[in-house]
């Protein structure tokens, strides 16, 4: 069986508001009048100038209510301290810094896991894949008890995982901060004391207390650790990096995360929605996100995250390369950020939460 994939694509429309309202209406039809649906959207980190445009999010908003749902569009807190959404207030002054407003929207805007990314639903994952240790996952309140979910992802690359899109949305995005934590304790993180120089400011970093200095050089307690890298960035010598295998098993556990956002809408209707365009080599957590890699290729729609990364992956691949870029196709994201981001759709599909085969149709 294959799964349907529809796309707009920009290089022939004009008018990407009106495909927006095609691609909802084809792949959308499932979420009913009354239902409350959350419209999960990446607001950029502050600095950031390429996440989605709040444009595209306020024509999503008007199909549903156009439908009589009634949408509200949602963020969770970020796991890292550095930068401004590690909390609910600065998720929301970081959303009006961007551009999402209640009013602009023109619907109710809901940080999903509380004031302070705690608030959340536990979820057994019944699979595994590849020996991870991910069993149950903390799917944020907020997303876990709407009656629908639409999520909408600007495809990019990603440090850890290569490339960003639905799987990525589902497992990172729909999580509380617990959640994030055991997805990012999944790649490690290991000292190099042959690098270190003791000057102590991954110390000095960590706002979590969880590094000491012992002895002249830094000592990381796993208890403490959120595992925001930090201290990794931090480091001017490189000392501190993930396990070797470190970005394949974050990807794995990613995949296990938005299986487990699956499962806790699994009666529901869940629709993506990717935006390839603006892709750039890093995240919209980064400020600034990089170069982009190549043109704006389209917009598309599907019930499956797996078919839909799946097939962004292959446009892209498909697309002219920016000249400059270092990085060719295939999976010119993945190389650029050091990984193979098509780890995360094998554990996806082989966790049974969506397939790989599509079907591309235009609209």
């Amino acid at each position: 069986m294959v799964s349907e994939v529809y796309f707009l694509d920009l290089r022939k429309w004009r008018d990407a508001l009106k495909g927006i309202d095609l691609l909802l209406s084809a792949a959308a039809e499932d979420i009913k009048a009354g239902e409350r649906v959350a419209v999960k959207v990446h607001f950029g980190e502050r600095g950031n100038y390429t996440y989605l445009r709040p444009a595209f999010v306020r024509r999503v908003v008007d199909f549903l209510k156009g439908i009589k749902a009634s949408p509200f569009v949602t963020e969770t807190t970020a796991l890292y301290p550095t930068g401004f959404r590690s909390n609910a207030e600065e998720v929301m002054e970081t959303a009006r810094f961007n551009g999402f407003t209640e009013d602009g929207l023109g619907c109710p805007i809901v940080v999903a896991d509380g004031p302070f990314g705690e608030d959340g639903v536990e979820v057994a994952i019944e699979r595994a894949y590849s020996e991870c240790r991910i069993k149950k996952i903390s799917v944020a309140r907020s997303i876990a008890e709407s009656d629908a979910l639409v999520v909408l992802s600007h495809v990019k690359g990603h440090l850890l995982s290569g490339f960003g899109g639905a799987i990525k949305h589902l497992g990172m995005g729909c999580t509380t901060k617990k959640g994030k934590r055991e997805q990012h304790a999944a790649h490690g993180l290991v000292i190099k004391y042959e690098r270190c120089t003791g000057c102590g400011e991954c110390v000095k970093a960590c706002r979590f207390s969880a590094m000491i200095m012992d002895g002249g050089h830094p000592v990381r307690d796993e208890e403490k650790c959120v595992y925001c890298n930090t201290c990794m960035f931090t480091c001017d010598q490189d000392a501190i990096e993930l396990l070797e295998d470190g970005k394949e098993r974050f990807q794995i556990a990613l995949a296990h995360a938005a299986a487990g956002v699956m499962r806790a809408l699994s009666d529901k209707p869940k629709v993506f929605l990717n935006f390839v365009m603006d892709v750039t080599v890093l995240c919209d957590c980064a400020a600034p996100a990089g170069n982009i890699i190549t043109h704006n290729i389209g917009v598309l729609a599907s019930k499956d995250p797996v078919a839909i990364d799946r097939a962004s992956l292959d446009l892209i691949d498909a697309s002219p390369i920016i000249p400059g870029v270092k990085a060719s196709p295939p999976d010119p994201l993945g190389k650029l950020n050091g990984t193979d981001s098509t780890i995360q759709i094998k554990a996806m599909e082989a966790l049974g939460a969506g397939r790989s085969a599509y079907r591309l149709v235009e609209v």
